[in-house]
């Protein structure tokens, strides 16, 4: 068995492992490479955690501020 066919079984049983304990399976297609993360899962954590300051940003930004967010967020990773 070749690192490729054994790594593929490591990382299924990662998969596995993370998917019984409670973790979801995201979509490659909404996962943006660049901010390491699906920007639903950010928008969700910052609604449900810090519903303040979600306020205040939406009164900052009052046309579609969950892409604004996102926006924020991949600029300062720059």
């Amino acid at each position: 068995m070749d690192n490729k066919a054994r790594e593929s079984v490591f990382q299924n049983d990662i998969i596995q492992h993370l998917l019984a304990n409670g973790w979801l399976l995201g979509s490659p297609e909404h996962y943006h490479r660049e901010l390491a993360l699906y920007p639903e899962d950010l928008l969700g954590f910052v609604q449900e955690t810090q519903d303040t300051q979600w306020q205040k940003f939406c009164a900052l930004y009052p046309n579609n501020p969950e892409q604004k967010i996102s926006g924020a967020c991949c600029q300062s990773v720059k």
